[in-house]
């Protein structure tokens, strides 16, 4: 089975800046990690692997750098790495993202299942996956807890609404994962040694036939205005009492003191 996972590199600080020109996150000189779901993603295409065979391929687009966050799926099993890097592919909206990720599917060929995280911890959108199943033409399993492939059906289980759904579909297929399907395996030695002497393909625009005017700002739907960090709120008063009554007492003599009542 062809398997390929798609990964992401994102900041690996809460507190990152905002470049004032573009709007964009600054993400040259910080510090960053692999998508924490993604390895989600990885280990439950490396089940998948152990149990039908095949071969599972990761798939990044970024700088150099980016393909430098491949390293941790290697480290676990994954076989090989592309990245996708073109300079052109800078200020990519969703749309753009996921056209250019399914291009770069499409040219390796013959894919049976595409995993994904979620969303990514920094654009935390969540709309790569259905974009690229869109694009590809293939089914969409969104959001699953677990996932089991059975001849030519992946069946998975997901949460909706408070209950546990089931649900099948054909491959090929692309699927989303949650941090409930797993535990991913820590790397060994010799994953490790594997991860560091890994060499990448490295794809440009040409390579998955993808005209440049449909990547970056060009091939973008929407802009980025204005970026800002949230309102900070003051903190609320706790009112505790030795029982309901009391509670109630206090809340009420606050609230009359505040001359809120």
């Amino acid at each position: 089975m062809n398997i390929v996972v798609l990964v992401k590199q994102v900041p690996a600080v809460s507190d990152i800046e905002i470049d004032p020109k573009t709007n964009n996150l600054v993400r040259i000189g910080a510090p960053s990690m692999l998508n924490p779901v993604d390895f989600n993603a990885v280990e439950a295409a490396l089940q998948v692997k152990e149990a039908v065979g095949g071969t599972v391929t990761l798939i990044t687009m970024g700088t150099a750098l980016a393909g430098e966050a491949m390293r941790d799926g290697i480290a676990i099993g994954a076989d090989k790495g592309i990245l996708v890097s073109d300079e052109r592919m800078g200020g990519s909206d969703t749309l753009a993202t996921g056209k250019i990720l399914a291009k770069a599917i499409a040219a390796i060929g013959d894919v049976d299942l595409v995993f994904t995280g979620k969303q990514s911890a920094d654009g935390d959108t969540g709309q790569i996956p259905p974009a690229v199943a869109q694009h590809l033409g293939m089914s969409l399993v969104s959001y699953a807890d677990s996932v089991v492939v059975d001849g030519t059906t992946v069946k998975a289980t997901r949460h909706n609404h408070g209950g546990i759904e089931t649900v099948e579909a054909q491959l090929p297929a692309v699927c989303s994962v949650t941090e409930l399907i797993n535990t991913p395996r820590s790397p060994k030695i010799k994953g490790k040694m594997n991860a560091k002497k890994a060499i990448f393909d490295v794809w440009r625009l040409e390579d998955i036939q993808l005209d440049p005017a449909e990547a970056g700002k060009s091939g973008s739907a929407t802009t980025v205005t204005t970026t800002f960090a949230p309102e900070k709120h003051a903190v609320g008063m706790m009112i505790e009492g030795s029982d309901t009554k009391d509670a109630v007492k206090k809340l009420v003599d606050t609230l009359a003191s505040e001359k809120i009542l």
